[in-house]
């Protein structure tokens, strides 16, 4: 009883290592060891040294897991062959295989996470790192309102013997983008659906909120907004419901177009994009509309990775690429569906928010985005199997009620 106790304790001290380090280190780059070696290459390196000892011993995985996986490694070892031969440099498709990497967190968590308590706890470390990213946030904020200087809060930051920015400022009004600011969002929704109603909850809301207005950009809030949408046609649709979506939507509209002027000019942003859809559309051949240019081709005005993550995928794995991720999304929806709802829709929100928000962003292919779907895919799954055996409330001590 003693021993288990204590590999719960490290279990659950492994978790929050790789979860806030995906949450809260951005690109992967703010702990390095090496020019090479960082903390997420070493958490990546445990437990896919667990996963192999775990496959050893058991050789069992979720079925859905296990039809992920072999699409996954089927399609981008395919990906890999097709953009050698088209004559791409190693070290390019290993940059655009490696964060794919992440996909393998599925296999961790689906051994790992066995009860309704493991999944309050991953959702712990998700609120977490929102509030983590709002403190951030807020206090850069009061930074800049005190000083009113953007060098004084680039300094604050960056560091200035580190190449790898990964800090965007947004305009001269003290904005500031982090890779990392989906959590506040995907926080956003864990806050709002698995936490007791309280003064605390609305608050921690509200702050949130004004963090993810902080970060200046538009994608975050336009997709959050739309998965809200998506959870009222699911649960509540009616016609009382269109007046909150309308009056949403123009809260929405509000806001952005308050922001439109003290986000700095995004014009040449949207015309990034625009090439880069053009220089896509201009590559496309019969062949590469199916299976893609392979790993480590891209266009000449991105010639690693594009802002668009489904534009990559299309570029570089073709048809089948969008194939596979319509698979996880309908994993995640069948998930969803076979447990109980009123536990899992906040879970399908989360992956609602990484396919929305990856329409203009970099999300869906990156390891934080990646990592969201895991999270929430592994816990609905479990859910369901547990929803067998008792009722289970991700609110702890209270049955959840549609809300």
């Amino acid at each position: 009883m003693e021993t288990a106790g204590s590999l719960q304790k490290i279990k659950y001290a492994f978790l929050t290592v790789v979860v806030l380090e995906l949450s809260l280190g951005g690109t992967g780059r703010l702990v390095e060891f090496t020019s090479f070696l960082t903390l997420r290459m070493c958490l990546f390196l445990v437990y896919m040294g667990l996963i192999l000892v775990y496959l050893i011993l058991k050789r069992k995985l979720p079925v859905e897991v296990v039809v992920i996986m072999i699409f996954f490694l089927l399609l981008n070892i395919l990906s890999s062959v097709i953009g050698y031969v088209n004559g791409a440099a190693s070290a390019d498709i290993f940059e655009d295989v490696k964060p794919l990497l992440n996909t393998f967190l599925l296999c961790y968590l689906a051994f790992s996470v066995k009860t309704a308590a493991d999944i309050r706890y991953l959702l712990t470390l998700l609120k977490i790192s929102a509030l983590l990213l709002t403190v951030f946030h807020l206090v850069l904020y009061c930074i800049f309102l005190k000083y009113s200087d953007i060098a004084i809060l680039y300094s604050a930051i960056n560091s200035a013997e580190s190449n790898n920015t990964v800090f965007l400022f947004k305009g001269e009004s003290g904005f500031v983008n982090y890779t990392g600011d989906i959590y506040l969002c995907v926080g956003f929704i864990v806050w709002e659906q698995y936490t007791k109603n309280s003064w605390v909850k609305y608050v921690v809301l509200v702050l949130i909120m004004i963090a993810i207005i902080l970060t200046g950009t538009r994608g975050l809030i336009i997709a959050l907004a739309a998965v809200y949408f998506v959870k009222w046609l699911l649960l509540k649709f009616n016609y009382k419901s269109l007046i909150y979506i309308a009056f949403g939507f123009i809260i929405v509209l509000a806001v952005y177009l308050n922001l439109q002027g003290n986000i700095g000019d995004k014009d040449e942003s949207d015309q990034t994009r625009y090439e880069q859809i053009d220089q896509v559309k201009q590559s496309v051949t019969p062949l590469s509309f199916v299976v893609g240019h392979g790993c480590g081709i891209g266009v000449p005005i991105r010639p690693i990775h594009m802002e668009i993550s489904f534009l990559e995928i299309f570029h570089k794995q073709g048809l089948i690429g969008l194939v596979y991720y319509l698979t996880v999304l309908f994993v995640a929806y069948r998930a969803y569906k076979r447990s109980d709802q009123r536990n899992s829709i906040g879970l399908y929100m989360c992956v609602l928010f990484i396919f929305f928000v990856s329409t203009t962003n970099p999300y869906v292919n990156h390891p934080l985005g990646i990592t969201v779907i895991a999270i929430a895919i592994i816990s609905m799954l479990k859910l369901r199997e547990l929803d067998k055996m008792e009722n289970i409330s991700l609110i702890k001590n209270q049955i959840q009620e549609n809300n």
